[in-house]
């Protein structure tokens, strides 16, 4: 029998993947799909293994510090792609996550190419866990705000939302600055647990897990790609049986839900339409008959009409 010993650091992955897909949610929630997730987080997590190692900080306030640098950062990067369109956009992301893993590899006080090392541990379980309740909650609470609805209405038909009277350059620039303070968060957490920072952990390809991540959950809802983020984490390690076909089974697994589900694993019920439990709760209009006579009568002056 498997312990939880093996168990708990895929736990405590997968709860640092669904900070970081939190982020990525955000950050997309106004039309820009971040390619720098990666980038992003591994900034916050150079940001707070410096501290912590060079300057004795402490790991909240390390913590913190990251999260702003980062969410800098991501208010930057929206304000410099405003006016760019989408494909642009994402270029234009990508380019600067590769832009930071080049300066990373140059930067000795950093490590460079032999990495940062003697990061001291602090991320357990139960950091991972207040993390990721601080994370969803200030997602659910910005989903359901009125910036929130301004940013889908940005994301859904930019020329609609600006001749509402919605703010495309403040919606943008406050997603992706959010949702980078979270990525950074994310990320510095993650460094306190593998106390290691590599640079080449912060190119596009590891930022094409959360991509895929926020694309199989379904990116038009929280809660999509927080089930992504802990299936598809999780899963590789549930194939171990299948041996040398567990990335093909892995993969093949993305594939069919990809095409059975295109809009993703869980997908938004439209503003105004009743969700599919609330039924259970909705009032029963009562019957005509003997017992309600007045309706009865309503349903005779209705017919004779």
């Amino acid at each position: 029998m498997i312990s939880f010993a093996f168990w708990e650091p895929v736990i405590i992955i997968s709860l640092i993947n669904v900070v970081l897909v939190t982020g990525l949610y955000i950050t997309a929630m106004s039309g820009q799909l971040s390619m720098a997730t990666a980038a992003i987080a591994g900034i916050g997590g150079y940001v707070s293994a410096v501290l912590t190692t060079n300057f004795d900080w402490p790991f909240i306030p390390a913590v913190l510090a990251a999260a702003a640098a980062s969410g800098f950062v991501g208010a930057s990067l929206a304000l410099v792609t405003l006016k760019m369109r989408d494909f642009i956009l994402k270029l234009t992301t990508l380019a600067f996550g590769e832009a930071v893993l080049v300066i990373c590899f140059n930067i000795e006080y950093i490590g460079g190419a032999n990495s940062f090392t003697g990061i001291p541990f602090y991320t357990d379980l139960k950091v991972v866990l207040v993390l990721v309740a601080i994370s969803l909650y200030i997602a659910w609470r910005f989903d359901g705000s009125r910036l929130g609805f301004a940013a889908r209405a940005v994301r859904d038909d930019p020329v609609a939302a600006a001749a509402m009277g919605v703010s495309i350059a403040r919606a943008r620039v406050l997603t992706f600055g959010l949702g980078a303070g979270i990525v950074g968060a994310g990320g510095a957490v993650q460094a306190h647990y593998i106390l290691i920072m590599n640079p080449g952990e912060l190119g596009f390809f590891i930022s094409l897990n959360y991509i895929i991540f926020l694309l199989f959950g379904g990116m038009y809802t929280m809660w999509g790609p927080v089930l992504a983020a802990v299936v598809l984490t999780g899963l590789p390690e549930v194939l171990r049986f299948a041996k040398e076909f567990r990335l093909i089974l892995y993969g093949l697994s993305i594939v069919i839900v990809v095409l059975w589900r295109p809009e993703g694993l869980v997908t938004r019920t439209p503003t105004g339409v009743p969700r599919w439990y609330s039924r259970f709760w909705a009032a029963t209009p009562e019957p005509a008959g003997a017992d309600n006579p007045g309706r009865v009568g309503e349903s005779k002056a209705d017919s004779a009409n």
